[in-house]
């Protein structure tokens, strides 16, 4: 009996990830001043646009279209919870702590942005979680995993 050849597998690691926006400043004020993401990244000229930021190993990148891209006005589905018809969209998490989403929410309500409820929700018995859009209509779940979690089968978020 042979032994099969078994060769190694090359490692490979997502190291950027790129989208697409219609306006790098407003994306800007969004996911730094408001979400607090680390940016590493920003030009915008007439002739180009991008932002940059470093994600734990991740570049998330954005890169200012040519034409006009049109809006999502769709959720997209996500494990934790989905808005009903929720769409087989691209979306993301941002990790937070929990006096950090707290704060966050505050904020955000404030800002007037889109979420698709109006408190966060405990997900999955395990997390607190809050969707909301970016400014291209992208589905971004916000969410905290809490050292202790809260009582009962059911439990609402408390600001």
């Amino acid at each position: 009996m042979t032994e099969p050849d078994i060769k190694p597998k090359p490692k490979a690691n997502i190291r950027f990830l790129y989208t697409f926006c219609n306006d790098v400043k407003l994306i800007r004020a969004f996911y730094t001043d408001l979400l607090g993401m680390t940016e590493v990244s920003f030009m915008d000229t007439e002739d180009f646009g991008w932002l940059a930021y470093q994600c734990e190993g991740l570049q998330y990148m954005f890169f200012r279209a040519d034409s006009e891209l049109p809006h999502e006005h769709r959720w997209a589905e996500q494990p934790g919870e989905s808005v009903e018809g929720a769409a087989p969209l691209m979306s993301f998490s941002l990790e937070y702590n929990e006096g950090d989403l707290r704060k966050l929410v505050m904020q955000a309500r404030e800002a007037g942005i889109k979420a698709a409820s109006e408190n966060p929700t405990w997900r999955q018995q395990s997390y607190w979680g809050w969707t909301v859009k970016d400014p291209m209509g992208n589905t971004i779940e916000l969410y905290a995993a809490p050292a202790k979690h809260p009582e009962g089968d059911a439990p609402e978020w408390k600001d």
